[in-house]
């Protein structure tokens, strides 16, 4: 799982954009409004300054050179949590796939996070279906009925079509689900596997396909970092007096931790759906780059991309050989 969220998303996806710097100002600013806050506003922060914010008082004392040299300082701070965050994006989000470790503990929640998955999928299979309208409608009530359950059907197949067909398969997140699912469909549709052919396949689209995916790929790792500093704006409660400011400052992070990940597990989904759009309408691309003799009919697609797969990974059996179709112009 952790080579697929490198592979799939981190190389993608760029470290900082503008729309990234939203939450990471979000929590310095709740955390300085908090400060001042306590401190009694503006005019009265450096009264009774604390330990940390004794130094930044005397700096401010120094005039407009003062003003300065702590704007400057602010701003490094702010840019260098900036790298901190996007540096722990892809680890965390390795977490969030479902990457927990062996332990006896962990292995056990991570079973029940399972089980708990493959209720869900089995439940969304049969509200996918389409089911009879209850007897108590009449014959134009059940047409409006079939229409508006319609609705309902195709958000759940939609959110079914998200898991790995294999129980063995299934991962203890949503996030990882969708990951370990498209690596399924994608090897069950073309042959190809994911982890093997994704490098490859990124290089051989053209400009604008690459930029697409790349978006998509921004928009999960953002979401992930919007997630961090959610839950990180937690601490700035422990600034807060009493025990009920504290616990409803826990609380608003906690509703916005729970945002940020529904976000990601949207983005998460989308950012799927369109990797099997591309190989979709662009793997002809691969075969043309690596030479491989592409599929002749749909029958033949699962076993020609396992060959590729193999050709790619070095792992043809001893003595098999397979000859190239280079194209003629490059």
């Amino acid at each position: 799982m952790g080579d697929l969220v490198k592979g799939m998303v981190e190389p993608l996806a760029k470290r900082w954009t503008a729309s990234m710097s939203g939450p990471l100002l979000l929590l310095w600013l709740s955390g300085a409004l908090i400060h001042l806050h306590q401190r009694g506003g503006p005019g009265h922060a450096c009264a009774k300054p604390g330990y940390l914010a004794r130094a930044g008082c005397q700096v401010a004392k120094q005039g407009a050179p003062g003003a300065v040299v702590l704007t400057a300082a602010l701003a490094a701070a702010v840019l260098l949590s900036g790298v901190a965050l996007s540096a722990v994006a892809s680890p965390v989000l390795e977490v969030l796939a479902g990457r927990w470790g062996t332990s006896a503990p962990v292995v056990a929640y991570a079973r029940h996070r399972t089980a708990r998955h493959a209720r869900r999928r089995a439940v969304l299979d049969a509200r996918s279906r389409a089911a009879a309208a209850p007897a108590r409608y009449g014959p134009q009530a059940q047409v409006t009925w079939q229409a508006q359950s319609a609705w309902r059907r195709d958000r759940a197949l939609r959110s079914w079509s998200h898991y790995p067909r294999r129980a063995a398969d299934l991962r203890p997140t949503s996030v990882g689900n969708a990951l370990v699912g498209v690596c399924e469909q994608i090897r069950r549709d073309y042959g190809f596997e994911l982890p093997v052919c994704w490098g490859p396949f990124v290089e051989c689209l053209d400009t604008a396909a690459r930029d697409r995916l790349m978006a998509s790929a921004t928009r999960v790792l953002g979401r992930t970092q919007a997630l961090i500093c959610a839950v990180a704006a937690a601490g700035w409660g422990l600034l807060l007096p009493g025990l009920v400011a504290k616990s409803l400052w826990v609380a608003l992070c906690a509703v916005c931790a729970w945002g940020a990940n529904r976000a990601l597990r949207s983005g998460t989904e989308a950012y799927c759906a369109h990797v099997c759009d591309a190989f979709a309408v662009h793997r002809i691309r691969l075969y043309r780059a690596t030479g491989i003799e592409p599929p002749a009919t749909t029958t033949d697609e699962p076993r020609s991309g396992k060959v590729l797969t193999d050709a790619l990974a070095m792992r043809l059996a001893p003595g098999e050989s397979r000859p190239f179709r280079w194209p003629d112009t490059p």
